[in-house]
């Protein structure tokens, strides 16, 4: 049964890429399966809350981050399963990745595998395990003008106007793996 999950708000031109990935992601073998199709992920909503947030220049003027943490193109995620026996499956896909003038989640891969096996009639015991490679998010710094009080330093664009000095906000430059690096589900169904 195939998943699909958009999990963020979306533009008609998302839906519209979600629609022709599902499309052109329509088995045409008997033992292959497209089993998700999702847009965005958790490093994409770590993404999403900087860009609404902004900080004050020294004049007191608000400046917003939207344009250092938005994107034009979305992170996309496709998950298929070959069924090698009725009881053993491979999975494998891959993320588009998003990119932004101060962020990038990079392009990743998904391998995997499914086994399940019928206890009895009503009831099935199943495992999936996949590992992801890629999809990292990392966050490049920015240059500030401290004026009098420190002058032109590199600082995180997210912390420039924090009490921290400008080299310690460095160490709070994103650089994170997906949440679901690795994965490993084990379910036991019995239907009633």
């Amino acid at each position: 049964m195939a998943r699909f999950v958009l999990p963020t708000p979306l533009r008609r031109s998302r839906c519209l890429v979600a629609a022709l990935a599902l499309l052109w992601a329509t088995p045409t073998r008997a033992e292959n399966f497209l089993i998700e199709v999702s847009a965005g992920s958790t490093l994409v909503d770590t993404v999403v809350a900087a860009r609404y947030g902004h900080y004050e220049l020294s004049g007191g003027a608000p400046a917003p981050l939207r344009q250092w943490y938005g994107s034009k193109t979305h992170d996309l995620r496709l998950v298929w399963l070959d069924q090698i026996t009725p009881d053993f499956g491979l999975i494998w896909g891959f993320s588009t990745g998003e990119t932004g003038q101060k962020y990038q989640i990079a392009p990743g891969f998904q391998l995997g595998i499914m086994w399940q096996r019928a206890l009895t009639r009503r009831q099935t015991i199943s495992l999936r395990a996949s590992t992801r490679l890629g999809g990292r998010l990392t966050e490049q710094s920015c240059t500030a003008d401290y004026g009098a009080i420190g002058g032109i330093q590199e600082v995180n664009c997210r912390m420039a106007a924090s009490i921290l000095p400008p080299a310690e906000t460095l160490d709070y430059l994103w650089d994170e793996s997906p949440a679901d690096l690795v994965k490993i589900e084990l379910s036991w169904t019995f239907r009633f």
